[in-house]
C-alpha cells in the first residue's frame, strides 16, 4: 500500500533581479510531514448537524490521484491551500518521457510540460498587471497599441482589452503567422458576435495580446524600443520574433517574478531547465495512449507568440502563480476578482457548496491541463496525454474538492 505523505513548503519572493538575468541552480526543497501533521493544516469551515466540517487537503490529493492513476501516460499536480504547497509522494504518476524516447523521466509535481491553453491565465495576469502599471482601464482600446502599419477596421477600433481577454470580439482566426494576425485586425469580423458581445473562445484574441503588450510597454515607457519595432514592421520574419522575445520578457517580469518562481528569469515557451533553454527532445513528451509504447510528440517552441498557449512549466510553479494571484501579489485583489467575475483568463464558474469556483482548462498535442481557484485553495493538474477527462469535465475536480470536506 502506498504511504500517504503530504509535502509542504513556504514560498518566498525573489527581488533585485533584472528582466534578463541568470537563474539560481538550487532546486526547491519540500520537507515532508507526517499524516497527522498534515491534517493539522485542515481548516474548520461550517457546522453541519452540530458536526464540525473540515477541509482535508490529503483527501483532496487522494481524490485527484485516484482519478488520474492509470488513465494517462503521466501527470503531476499541486494543491495550494491557505498559502502552502501540498501533494502526496512525488505529486503525480506515470512518465513525462517514456523509455522509447530516451532516458525515461517520471512525471511529478516538479516536472515541467507544455500546458496548452491554461497559459491564457498567465497572459491575462500580465495584461491586467500592465494596465495597472500604466493606469489604464480594461476599457482601453487595443488598436492604440498595434503595429503602426496595421490598419484596423472601424469595428476593430471598438475592441477593448476586456473584450479580448473575455473572448468577446467576433474576430476571425486565420491560424497563421504575422500577416494572418494583421488580416484578422484589418478584415471582416463575425458581425453578429461582435455586435452582441458574444463570448466565443478563440485563440486569436490572446495571440494579438502577444503583439499588443510589447507595443504597449514600448509606446508608454521605451521610445527607443518603440522606434526599433517600427523599423521592423515591414519585415514579418523579423518583427514576429522580436515581439516574441519581448513578450517572454514581460511575462517573466510581471508574472513569474512576483509569483516567486525560483527560476523566473528563464521560464520559457519552449523546453527549459533551471539554466535556460534545453533541447526539446529532452523535455516532456505528449502521448496518444495511457499505457502504450508509441513515440511521444516533442514539445513545440512558442517563443514567437506564447500568449494563447505553450507555456512550459511544472504544476508547483504554476500553482505559485495561482497562489500569488489570489493573494493580490500579481494584480490587485480588486482586479483579480474582476478577472474571475468577467472570465478574463478563466473559462467557467461553478456555484459549489463551499462558494464559487473558477476554472481554466487546456488541451493540445496530447497534453491536458486543468486549473481551479476554489477560494483559499488552488490546484493545478497537468497530464501529458489526453486519455482522461481531466481537462474536459470541470466536475472531476469539483467533486474531488467537495468530497474532501469531512465531518470531524
Amino acid at each position: 500500500m502506498k504511504t500517504k505523505i503530504i509535502k509542504v513548503a513556504s514560498l518566498s519572493l525573489l527581488f533585485g533581479a533584472s528582466l534578463v538575468g541568470t537563474s539560481c541552480k538550487n532546486d526547491d526543497i519540500f520537507p515532508e510531514t507526517s499524516q497527522s501533521e498534515a491534517n493539522n493544516h485542515s481548516s474548520a469551515r461550517t457546522i453541519d448537524n452540530l458536526a464540525v466540517v473540515q477541509f482535508n487537503v490529503d483527501k483532496f490529493a487522494e481524490n485527484i490521484e485516484t482519478y488520474m492513476n492509470g488513465k494517462v501516460a503521466g501527470y503531476g499536480y499541486t494543491i495550494m491551500h491557505e498559502g502552502q504547497i501540498y501533494y502526496r509522494g512525488k505529486g503525480g504518476g506515470g512518465w513525462a518521457r517514456r523509455a522509447v524516447d530516451g532516458t525515461p523521466v517520471e512525471h511529478s509535481a516538479q516536472q515541467r510540460q507544455d500546458i496548452a491553453s491554461s497559459t491564457k491565465f498567465a497572459t491575462a495576469l500580465a495584461t491586467v498587471a500592465l494596465l495597472e502599471k500604466y493606469k489604464l482601464s480594461l476599457q482601453e482600446p487595443v488598436y492604440l497599441y498595434l503595429p503602426t502599419n496595421w490598419k484596423p477596421s472601424e469595428n476593430f477600433k471598438k475592441l477593448t482589452f476586456e473584450r479580448l481577454l473575455s473572448h468577446r470580439t467576433g474576430l476571425i482566426n486565420y491560424n497563421g503567422d504575422w500577416n494572418n494576425m494583421k488580416k484578422s485586425v484589418e478584415g471582416e469580423m463575425k458581425l453578429d458576435e461582435f455586435l452582441k458581445n458574444t463570448r466565443t473562445y478563440n485563440n486569436i484574441n490572446y495571440s494579438l495580446l502577444g503583439v499588443i503588450l510589447p507595443y504597449l510597454i514600448a509606446k508608454k515607457e521605451f521610445p527607443a524600443d518603440y522606434a526599433a519595432l517600427k523599423k521592423l514592421e515591414d519585415k514579418p520574419t523579423e518583427i514576429y520574433p522580436a515581439t516574441g522575445i519581448r513578450f517572454t520578457g514581460l511575462m517573466r517580469k510581471y508574472v513569474f517574478q512576483p509569483a516567486g518562481i525560483q527560476n523566473w528569469s528563464v521560464v520559457d515557451f519552449g523546453v527549459w531547465n533551471n539554466n535556460g533553454p534545453m533541447a526539446a527532445e529532452q523535455g516532456s513528451r505528449g502521448y496518444a495512449t495511457a499505457n502504450g509504447n508509441e513515440t511521444g510528440l516533442v514539445n513545440g517552441d512558442y517563443r514567437r507568440n506564447g500568449a494563447p498557449g505553450g507555456l512550459y512549466i511544472s504544476p508547483t510553479e504554476f500553482a505559485q502563480i495561482q497562489r500569488r494571484a489570489a493573494e493580490g501579489k500579481i494584480v490587485s485583489a480588486t482586479n483579480y476578482q474582476v478577472m474571475k467575475d468577467k472570465l478574463l483568463g478563466f473559462d467557467g464558474t461553478f456555484n459549489g457548496s463551499r462558494g464559487k469556483y473558477y476554472w481554466k482548462n487546456g488541451g493540445a498535442n496530447h497534453r491536458a491541463t486543468m486549473i481551479f481557484d476554489f477560494g483559499k485553495t488552488q490546484v493545478a493538474v497537468f497530464a501529458n496525454s489526453s486519455t482522461s477527462e481531466i481537462s474536459s469535465k470541470a466536475s472531476i475536480l469539483i467533486n474531488a474538492y467537495e468530497s474532501a470536506w469531512i465531518a470531524k
